[in-house]
Formats: structure tokens, C-alpha cells, sequence
């Protein structure tokens, strides 16, 4: 968005720090809060358990030489 003074200049509009924004989107009741930590938590532990599964196939893989 570009503000026009009377002048006839144009200026480029100027944000706030994003320290000073005031969130008004989103849903931060405490259900969804905790849904979303939970989810989070589920793709951590999915992320994990791939990753050992990913190791321990190596690890099978280099004691059947």
C-alpha cells in the first residue's frame, strides 16, 4: 500500500516492528492450544521414530556382510 500526500510524492508505507503488532487472527483459546502442541509432539515423535527405524535398517544392513 502506498500512501499519496498532497504534495504529489510517494512514499512507502511504514510497518510496525513486529513486536509491536497486535495478533487478532487466530484461535489461542486453551483446546486449541493444546491441540496444536499435541500435534506438534506427534510429528516429533513420528520424525524420531523414522529416524531409528531409518538407523537400525543400516545397522542390519551392515551385520548381514
Amino acid at each position: 500500500m502506498v500512501i499519496v500526500p498532497s504534495d504529489g510524492s510517494r512514499t512507502p508505507r511504514v510497518n510496525k516492528p513486529s513486536d509491536e503488532r497486535q495478533n487478532t487472527m487466530g484461535d489461542k483459546s486453551p483446546k486449541a492450544v493444546h491441540k496444536h502442541a499435541t500435534q506438534k509432539q506427534t510429528k516429533a515423535n513420528s520424525d524420531l521414530q523414522k529416524k531409528q527405524q531409518a538407523i537400525a535398517a543400516k545397522q542390519m544392513a551392515f551385520k548381514q556382510k
